[in-house]
Order: structure tokens, then C-alpha cells, then sequence
């Protein structure tokens, strides 16, 4: 099967799961080569020994992500929709990579079994809006408290404003990076930093 077609099924595959489930997937279309590149570029990934990815859908940003990472290099990838994780598990063959059919707020177990200096980066595609306030800080927090000191927290959203303002209650930096030639429309918001609580 060539490249082009494997990407047109995956487009198919990722608009019919969002006509069943949009709440779950939250998005029309896989994310771009040129974004996902941009994500995998602000995480660091390339200098990455271990990384997490939330929501990794059809595999359009796994790919880049896998495409950078050091050939020592770990990666973990969290996702609930089922139709999603068996499309991963036919098309993603790297020893790098363990697929997890957990919640992102799971982190927290993987980085004690299996990385006790934390992760480098989380790199994230799940719709925080649809979540609402309470999923939203609750993943976020599990991020904040499992990046090793110096980690990079990368969340793709196309809702403009929701997630900054729980990205601020846990991280000293926060950026915005707009892709408005992204379909749809795309923002990139990273967090660097973790707050220490008192």
C-alpha cells in the first residue's frame, strides 16, 4: 500500500471516528506532517530518552514523534478509543514504542514502573475543551508532577483559549504557537517549568 493511501484511509478513519464519538476524538482530520514536526521540534524530542504521547489517534503525529527521537530512546503512548488502538497496533512496529489503552491522568503509574527520572516532554492531541475543568486539571497536574525538572509539556488544541488558564496554575512558561493552515485550524501550547506548591 503506498504512503498516499495509507494517509487517505486514515483521514477516512479519523472522520468516521469523530462522526461516532466526536467528544472522544475531538478533531476532523489527522494532524499535519508540518505541526506534528513543530510539536516533536518544541518538546525536544530529539534530545529525548523518554516521552509520552496523549491521544496519538491514527498515528499522524506518532510518526514524527518516532521520526526524531534518539534510537535509545522510550516512548509511551495513551489512548482510550478502541477503533484507535487496534488501528496502532496494525500500523506501528517500533521497539521504541508501548501502546497504552489507559487515561492520560495514568502517567503517573507508568513514570514509577518504568521511569523514575520522569519524562522529557509529553506530547498531547486530546481536546481539553471537551473534557471540561475537572478532567483537564487532573491531566494536567499528572503532567506537571511526572516531566523530569527541565521536561516540556506540548498540547495541540483547537479550542483558542480553554487550556492556558490550567497551563498557568501548574507551569511558570506557557506559549502559544497558532497553525492557522492547519485543518482545522490549530494552536500549540507548551508549558515548561513546573510551580512549586507550598
Amino acid at each position: 500500500m503506498t504512503g498516499r493511501t495509507e494517509t487517505a484511509l486514515a483521514r477516512w478513519d479519523f472522520l468516521k471516528a469523530y462522526v461516532r464519538d466526536w467528544h472522544t476524538v475531538g478533531a476532523v482530520a489527522p494532524t499535519s506532517r508540518a505541526v506534528a514536526r513543530k510539536m516533536a521540534t518544541l518538546g525536544g524530542v530529539q534530545y529525548a530518552r523518554a516521552i509520552a504521547e496523549f491521544g496519538p489517534g491514527t498515528g499522524a503525529i506518532t510518526g514524527e514523534l518516532l521520526a526524531a527521537l534518539p534510537a535509545d530512546g522510550r516512548m509511551w503512548a495513551f489512548e482510550v478509543y478502541e477503533p484507535f488502538v487496534e488501528h496502532l497496533r496494525e500500523h506501528v512496529h517500533d521497539s521504541r514504542f508501548t501502546l497504552l489503552q489507559r487515561s492520560a491522568a495514568d502517567i503517573g503509574e507508568i513514570r514509577r514502573a518504568e521511569v523514575p527520572g520522569g519524562f522529557d516532554a509529553v506530547i498531547s492531541s486530546i481536546p481539553f475543551s471537551l473534557i471540561g475543568p475537572d478532567g483537564t486539571r487532573e491531566i494536567v497536574r499528572a503532567v506537571a508532577e511526572n516531566l523530569r525538572p527541565g521536561g516540556m509539556f506540548v498540547a495541540l488544541q483547537y479550542h483558542p483559549t480553554f487550556l492556558r488558564p490550567y497551563l498557568l496554575e501548574e507551569f511558570e512558561q506557557v506559549r502559544r504557537n497558532p497553525y492557522p493552515w492547519n485543518i482545522p485550524p490549530t494552536l500549540l501550547l507548551t508549558g515548561r517549568g513546573v510551580r512549586r506548591r507550598t
